[in-house]
């Protein structure tokens, strides 16, 4: 039997240092080369599936 984990993960810290350059890292696989500033919040979705198999 596979078992599915859902995980769901909140970036926080002082403006300016990178928070939305490394949510698009990581869900889009791309460095963004001149990031303009988030005002408010940005809200990016990457879906990724594990599965552990246990007997």
């Amino acid at each position: 039997m596979a078992s599915l984990d859902r995980v769901k993960v909140l970036v926080l810290g002082d403006s300016g240092v990178g928070k939305s350059s490394l949510v698009h890292l990581l869900c889009q696989n791309q460095v963004l080369g001149n990031p303009s500033w988030t005002v408010g919040c940005s809200v990016d979705v990457r879906v990724h599936c594990s599965y552990m198999y246990t007997k």
